[in-house]
């Protein structure tokens, strides 16, 4: 090191050994000094920001181990296809109307066909103008956009064989109300 008061060199790095003057630290390697700029280094001009920019975030993401680097190339790729993919993530929340979910009408004999293979493997009890669905355990989804697409295809098929959009509850096996439809809100889950 040279130093400032004396203008001697010397191999010690912390204190001159001659005039015994301390030496200004040096920064960790890695570590951003606080120099000003001057103003023709950094011109803004064409891309000029830009790349400064670009050459700052990659030497950012150089300085991060390997392990970092990739966990965070492979959280940003699922996010990416989460987002291009249109997932929401979740289901339905309570109390929202998810007839929008359907894709496409029945035909009466369609309608007839669900009806049919659900009183086959459901319990379907009518009362007045109210039907009342109860699944057991061996035919009822586990997951909640399975179960949501049972109770949409009955309550369609039940519309379109009715005429008109009845009141209709749905139970799991347990006994439990886990969705209704009816005309005014159309189908709900329940939680």
């Amino acid at each position: 090191m040279l130093c400032t008061a004396c203008n001697k060199e010397s191999k010690n790095l912390r204190v001159c050994p001659y005039c015994f003057t301390p030496y200004p630290p040096e920064p960790a390697p890695g570590a951003r000094t606080s120099s000003r700029m001057s103003p023709t280094s950094a011109a803004p001009g064409p891309g000029g920001a830009g790349k400064s920019l670009v050459t700052e975030f990659r030497g950012l993401v150089m300085r991060q181990s390997p392990v970092v680097r990739w966990s965070s190339l492979g959280i940003v790729l699922v996010a990416v296809l989460w987002i291009a993919t249109g997932s929401s993530g979740g289901s339905p929340e309570t109390g929202a109307t998810t007839d929008a979910v359907i894709a496409s009408p029945l035909q009466r004999d369609q309608a007839l066909a669900v009806i049919k293979q659900t009183r086959e493997t459901a319990l379907v009890d009518v009362q007045q103008d109210e039907v009342f669905v109860s699944y057991p355990a061996a035919t009822f989804p586990l997951r909640e956009d399975g179960q949501l697409e049972l109770v949409q295809k009955f309550a369609e098929a039940d519309g379109v064989v009715e005429g008109r959009r009845r009141r209709i509850f749905f139970y799991n096996p347990n006994g439990k109300l886990f969705a209704q439809s009816d005309a005014s809100r159309g189908v709900t889950l329940a939680r």
